[in-house]
């Protein structure tokens, strides 16, 4: 059932003349509500501009992006960071970029719709994928492997233990889109953990628009490999993301409220998983802050006693039911968590 609303939810929504929880959506940090965060975004509106419409190659540049992006990297743990205007174009550029006869591409069982090139197929399971990496290792070819880092067999949680699995002689290409502010140290999301598996080259793509509340998106990876990115007709041809967030990004970076948010979540989450544990309805991976469920009836009974989640057929997952999901965020109080729990146990 889809509702037009008029804002951005927080844990709380209400339509017409009734209050519903809301335990939905990707504002795992609640950034998209935080009055904070708000009030810079909306002060950075009025002394930047509310978009820079020009090429990031141009003769005039903005120094709040370069500023930004040594901030990422930093975070995040790579050698150099870059931002694009959305999350499906950090993803695209890397498919472009990798689309050469040097390269041969496999898509995981998990891979994003974005990172599938037109023809492009993900392999059946992981078993699959790591016989198809075999033989292109055969063939002295370098593989290049696309990947989510969270989710998939319809399980929430980071899949590092798949990825680990691969030969060191790949290059991995991952979507961090729900972990990075949610998984890794600091909420800095997975590129720590995937560095560890001494693959030939690790390029992360990433959404800024879910935990970390901005409109853009972001690769990290090895300078080398992103300076050619930055001299591509892709990069250059297209506008960069509206300055303002980016200029609210590096402030919730430098004064930490990204860390903080992201030690509420953990509290918020290791609360509800205590809570949910003896009713065995969900899925979960602590410490991952979503909740799967594929029961219509649960889905339905939640919307009837007030509470809203994450419930649509999701047209990348083409062919399977997209399971349901609850989402906890740093937003959320511990009655909204407690009134949950409450619901559950009375279906």
């Amino acid at each position: 059932m889809k509702t037009n609303l008029e804002g951005i939810p927080g844990p709380e929504v209400q339509i017409g003349d009734t209050s519903y929880l809301y335990f939905g959506g990707t504002s795992y940090l609640g950034m998209q509500t935080d009055l904070r965060f708000r009030d810079e975004l909306a002060s950075f509106t009025v002394k930047i501009g509310t978009h820079w419409g020009a090429s990031r190659a141009g003769n005039l540049v903005l120094s709040v992006y370069d500023k930004t992006e040594a901030s990422l990297a930093e975070w995040v743990g790579s050698e150099s960071c870059l931002t694009l205007s959305s999350g499906f174009m950090a993803a695209r550029i890397l498919v472009e970029y990798f689309t050469a006869p040097e390269y041969s591409c496999l898509f995981s069982p998990n891979c994003h719709q974005a990172l599938l090139p037109p023809g492009g197929r993900r392999t059946a399971n992981w078993s699959e994928l790591y016989s198809e990496v075999g033989k292109e290792l055969q063939k002295d070819r370098t593989p290049v492997v696309f990947t989510d880092t969270v989710g998939g067999e319809k399980t929430p949680g980071p899949i590092l233990e798949r990825l680990e699995a691969l030969p060191e002689k790949c290059i991995l290409v991952a979507d961090d889109s729900h972990g990075i502010g949610v998984c890794g140290s600091r909420g800095s999301g997975s590129w720590k953990a995937l560095q560890k598996f001494n693959f030939k080259d690790l390029l992360l793509c990433s959404s800024l628009g879910k935990a970390l509340g901005i409109t853009a998106g972001m690769v990290a990876g090895p300078a080398h490999i992103l300076d050619q990115l930055r001299k591509t007709p892709f990069f250059e041809g297209a506008s960069p993301a509206p300055p303002a967030g980016v200029a609210a990004l590096g402030v919730g970076l430098s004064e930490g409220w990204y860390e903080q948010q992201y030690e509420r979540l953990l509290q918020n989450t290791g609360y509800f998983h205590e809570l949910a544990k003896p009713l065995q309805l969900l899925k979960s991976q602590p410490p991952y802050p979503v909740f799967y469920f594929t029961n219509p009836k649960l889905a339905q009974y939640l919307r009837e006693n007030r509470v809203l989640i994450t419930d649509f057929e999701y047209a990348a997952e083409a062919g399977t039911s997209s399971p349901k999901r609850i989402v906890i965020s740093s937003a959320h109080r511990k009655e909204h968590l407690d009134k949950l729990a409450q619901v559950l146990k009375r279906f």
